[in-house]
């Protein structure tokens, strides 16, 4: 019987990053995953978005498909559009992490990194008191941000939203190109910048996980505008990017095909892991010392659930809602041979002025990948429809506001038994939010478009998103919760084991407007650490 030192569940976000410093301190590890990669090659770093667009005339094989995979599940409640090379996120989502019903309908991966394939990029630092309501150290927080920050490049603006987004914890690398949307947008913001703040607003250029002076992620960012198109080396941070360290390592082994079902703890405080190995749908056991949990929220939640036999945990999801605006003057112009679809301002609102319960809205300039979420808004057919968006495209932004959530008694997920899954379970779910809580959603949305004007561009019918569009959830595990037969002690100790701990977001009680990305490296860090120093 082969023992493991240590086993980490999962190769997105959190697990390389616990993967990672574990072999910094020399002991050996081996990560289980499904690990699901990309079938089509990567896109050429000689072409750009424009280019293809103009010039390729074989453009939809790449951006639909030729079996029209990109279109795949866009009559979905949740939907997303993925190009064909990108597909594999969500690959086999469906047979393997079934949900049967309820309001909340997440979006799922069972792929190499994770959703971090298709990550937004917003790197975003939790404030003193954001972090407080986490749950989570403020000084140790801190120090991890840091040993991120040196591990991944981030660029961004030293301007007005510098200290919101930060923290003034690192440097960052000089922001990328605004296109003329953005330029517009943001130079209105400053000279407007006092009376943003009178209304609760800060807002400045979004900080992205961007290398624009070194390769750090991979190589230095060109302005192609293919980071949620292509796969493939960028200069956009992945998990694939540190994986590809990790495999240099002789201490770190990967093995692929393996879905997670649950553990137990054996003799002599052995942890014994058993896999579903989905390439020949046998059962496979793994033993280990120490086992860190790093799947993500929901693929944690089904690990814990079948290992501890429970049907019910907690759950929280920003809430989520789309504000598409125009700038009038930009009505009909002609597009420039540059423009950017990742975030180029963010706009965060503090209602109540404590650096708490922020509500962050990122603003994108129009691009055809986001079409389908306003074409079937348009009162004509869809042919007439498409000429309507070529003539506002370059008038056209479109801001996601996440809200800040809280748990309750009303928002839950309950494993249930299904004979026809093949891991013989399935998903439901409750996410009712409260009168109080539909209040100041609807008070925020009207915030941020009262600001949206103020910045020069008028907003339109705005989009609220089905609970767990947002892509970011956490909570099934509270810290504060220490009553259940689930929950985590701070140093992300399950209970009742000595070495099974959780490194993901499932012990968060509270999940900020900002983007939790950041938040969810550094807190798998210090978790990983906190193993090291369990012996």
């Amino acid at each position: 019987m082969e023992i493991n030192e240590y086993i980490v569940v999962g190769s997105g976000f959190c697990g390389v990053m616990a993967a990672k410093t574990l072999l910094e301190a020399g002991v050996k590890v081996r990560m289980l995953d499904v690990g699901i990669s990309s079938k089509i090659e990567a896109t050429s770093t000689e072409n750009s978005f424009i280019n293809i667009r103009k010039n390729d005339p074989n453009q939809s094989d790449f951006l639909i498909g030729k079996e029209f995979e990109a279109l795949a599940n866009l009559l979905q409640k949740n939907p997303i559009h993925l190009t064909p090379n990108r597909s594999f996120i969500t690959e086999k989502v469906t047979q393997l992490l079934q949900w049967k019903s309820g309001e909340f309908v997440p979006t799922e991966s069972l792929a190499k990194g994770g959703l971090g394939n298709g990550w937004g990029l917003g790197s975003f630092v939790y404030s003193d008191n954001e972090l407080k309501e986490t749950g989570l150290d403020v000084v140790e927080m801190k120090k991890a941000y840091q040993w991120v920050s040196k591990h991944i490049g981030i660029c961004g603006a030293n301007d007005n939203s510098y200290t919101t987004a930060t923290g003034n914890l690192f440097e960052l690398q000089k922001p990328i190109r605004l296109d003329f949307n953005g330029e517009t947008l943001y130079k209105n913001a400053l000279k407007q910048q006092e009376k943003l703040e009178e209304n609760g607003f800060v807002v400045g250029r979004t900080p992205l996980a961007i290398s624009t002076e070194n390769d750090l992620n991979g190589k230095i960012h060109q302005e192609d505008d293919l980071d949620f198109y292509s796969v493939g080396a960028s200069s956009a941070y992945r998990p694939q990017v540190t994986l590809n360290e990790l495999y240099q390592n002789p201490n770190f082994q990967y093995q692929n095909h393996q879905l997670v079902m649950d553990f137990k703890e054996i003799n002599n405080q052995i942890i014994q892991v058993n896999t579903l190995d989905i390439s020949s749908n046998e059962k496979k056991v793994f033993y280990t010392q120490k086992l860190l949990l790093s799947a993500g929220t929901l693929a944690t939640a089904r690990i814990i659930m079948r290992s501890l036999a429970l049907e019910k945990l907690p759950i929280i999801c920003n809430p989520y809602t789309y504000i598409p605006s125009l700038q009038i003057k930009h009505l009909g112009a002609k597009n420039t041979n540059y423009q950017t679809g990742l975030a180029q301002l963010s706009l965060y609102y503090d209602a109540q002025k404590t650096q708490t319960n922020i509500a962050m809205g990122s603003l994108y300039s129009y691009r055809s990948l986001m079409g389908f979420r306003l074409l079937h808004q348009f009162p004509m057919d869809t042919k007439n429809g498409m000429k309507l968006l070529k003539l506002i495209q370059p008038a056209l932004n479109i801001t996601g506001v996440f809200h800040p959530e809280y748990g309750s008694e009303n928002k839950f997920i309950e494993r249930i038994f299904d004979s026809n899954s093949p891991t013989n379970d399935s998903m439901k779910s409750r996410y009712i939010l409260s009168e109080k809580e539909e209040k100041t959603i609807r008070q925020t949305e009207k915030a941020f478009k009262k600001t949206l004007q103020t910045l020069g561009t008028i907003p339109l019918k705005l989009q609220q998103n089905h609970h767990g569009s947002s892509i970011h959830y956490g909570g099934t595990m509270p810290y504060h919760q220490q009553n259940s037969k689930a929950s985590l002690a701070k140093n992300g100790l399950l209970t009742g084991f000595k070495n099974v701990f959780v490194t993901d977001g499932s012990g968060f009680q509270f999940l900020s407007g900002k983007g939790l990305t950041l938040t969810l490296m550094a807190h798998s860090h210090l978790i990983a650490k906190n193993a090291l120093r369990n012996d």
